[in-house]
C-alpha cells in the first residue's frame, strides 16, 4: 500500500500543476500546434505552457514531434499513457456532471 500511496502523490504532484489536465484534455481531442493548445487553453501564459509540455514529455504523457524547422512547427500529440489519463480525466468529468454543483 504505501508503494502505490507514493506513485499516486508522485501522479497527483504532475496533474495538480496548472493547465496539466486541460493539456490532456485538449490533446485528447487531436494533435495540437503550440499556438492551437495557447489558444484552446485561453490564458496559458507563453512562459508557462512550454514548462507544462515539457514536463508532460518528460513524464511520457505526450510526443513532441518536429514537422518543420522553417518555418518552425511541433505538433503535440498524446501517447497511450497521455491517452489512458485522458480516459480518466473523463471518468472524474462524469463524475464532476452527475455531483458537483456550479454556483
Amino acid at each position: 500500500a504505501r508503494q502505490a500511496e507514493s506513485a499516486a502523490t508522485m501522479a497527483l504532484n504532475v496533474l495538480g500543476q496548472k493547465w496539466v489536465l486541460r493539456i490532456v484534455r485538449e490533446l485528447g481531442a487531436r494533435k495540437r500546434r503550440f499556438c492551437e493548445l495557447q489558444d484552446a487553453l485561453g490564458g496559458a501564459n507563453s512562459a508557462t505552457l512550454p514548462q507544462r509540455l515539457r514536463l508532460l514529455e518528460d513524464e511520457g504523457l505526450i510526443a513532441r514531434r518536429i514537422v518543420s524547422s522553417v518555418p518552425p512547427w511541433v505538433e503535440y500529440s498524446l501517447t497511450d499513457k497521455g491517452s489512458d489519463l485522458c480516459r480518466a480525466i473523463g471518468g472524474i468529468e462524469r463524475w464532476a456532471d452527475r455531483w458537483a454543483r456550479v454556483n
